[in-house]
């Protein structure tokens, strides 16, 4: 593997002498997942790129949002490979402009160059770097482009999804942990609105005839904390809380919304079973109370696919001479929804970031090279494997 490894880093670095360049030219576009121009403009600049590396790419649209791109390069071996990353992010239209791309000593600070225009990056430029060392060694390359990732995929999931069926294995091109660490597990993401609803009635004159939805919220979300304490499948936070007009009214309705950490395929049930259990209590003001939830991903469970994944990137990474680990992470990606569908799948592939969803997102510049080299390198173990098998 050691010289099949410098031969993809010496490929690795002649391919990629433009990305900073291309990687300016993803982050000056606001594509924020509700700015559907913006996202559409990401997209087609992205695969045109893919069309250059010789890739066929197609479009699928999807209700209220960009849709799904998905690139495919056949080749003359076995293996089938996803390469999965998004193209949408967090930031609010203006944000491009406000803080465009710059650097900062060895790092690159802007809008999603973490969250995930490197990734998207890397996963390009280490296809081209396979294609030079190894023509045609794979099956099938696809490359999925999501657009709504940051709000859980929820029209996108199934085209994504079915884009994807039948591979060998998944490489989601998120960034790596701040360590370099890549991510092999991951928690699942729900939300739930717990709502109270009493009477309103002048505080001064006539309390007696209101029901205090404030009060009725706050007896069930401390039911609620002491419940959910030492639960296995699931860790709550109770992250926002609102209720009532003005100080002397009774307020008649409250709301909190909760999040939902999900470690286990049962912890989606469980929760959801508290959470209804604690909207049926007796209510302390005589009111209601009602629950909805809403899953965002899936937990991504350590399955053997992703642990094996996992084992050939750290003997990669050793034949390129640096090395990673493997974590499990609290937060979702569109890896948990692979995952949950029995396909192998490894995240983390992306350049070394972080501060994501803030001011002072980065990447490691000098990361970049060698994630490429890696994510190469991998492919082509994938292909090796599935020829032999």
């Amino acid at each position: 593997m050691e010289s099949l490894a410098k031969r993809m880093k010496d490929a690795a670095e002649r391919v990629s002498r433009d990305w900073e360049d291309r990687l300016r030219r993803l982050v000056e576009v606001d594509c924020g997942t509700h700015n559907l121009s913006g996202v559409t403009a990401v997209g087609e600049r992205f695969a045109s790129w893919l069309r250059e590396a010789g890739f066929s790419v197609e479009h699928l649209p999807a209700p209220g949002c960009a849709g799904v791109w998905v690139g495919r390069l056949p080749g003359r071996g076995k293996g089938r490979i996803g390469l999965l990353g998004h193209l949408d992010t967090v930031y609010p239209d203006g944000t491009a402009a406000e803080r465009p791309l710059r650097r900062e000593g060895s790092r690159l600070l802007g809008p999603g160059v973490s969250d995930m225009k490197g990734g998207l990056l890397v996963g390009l430029y280490a296809v081209r770097t396979l294609s030079e060392v190894l023509p045609g060694a794979w099956g099938e390359i696809r490359f999925v482009l999501n657009s709504e990732e940051e709000r859980g995929s929820p029209h996108t999931k199934e085209a994504m999804l079915g884009a994807l069926e039948g591979s060998d294995a998944v490489f989601v091109l998120e960034a790596a942990r701040v360590d370099g660490s890549l991510v092999s597990a991951r928690a699942g993401v729900a939300s739930f609105v717990l709502e109270s609803f009493g009477k309103a009635a002048h505080a001064g004159v006539e309390p007696e005839k209101g029901r205090n939805a404030i009060v009725d919220l706050v007896a069930r979300l401390s039911a609620l904390q002491e419940r959910a304490a030492g639960q296995r499948g699931f860790r709550i936070n109770i992250g926002r809380i609102e209720g009532g007009t003005v100080s002397n009214v009774v307020p008649d309705r409250a709301r909190a919304e909760i999040d939902v950490r999900l470690f286990s395929a049962g912890g989606l049930q469980a929760a959801t079973r508290l959470l209804e259990e604690v909207a049926a209590l007796p209510s302390v003001t005589g009111g209601e109370a009602r629950v909805e939830g809403m899953l965002w991903f899936p937990p991504m469970e350590k399955t053997e696919g992703n642990r094996r994944l996992a084992e050939l990137a750290k003997r990669c990474a050793r034949s390129l001479n640096f090395s990673v680990e493997d974590v499990w992470t609290g937060g979702g990606s569109d890896a948990n929804w692979v995952s949950s569908r029995g396909i192998p799948c490894l995240d983390g592939l992306g350049p070394v970031g972080g501060s994501d969803h803030s001011p002072g997102e980065y990447l490691e510049a000098d990361s970049m090279v060698p994630r490429i080299a890696l994510l190469a390198l991998l492919m082509a173990e994938v292909a090796g494997d599935a020829a032999e098998g």
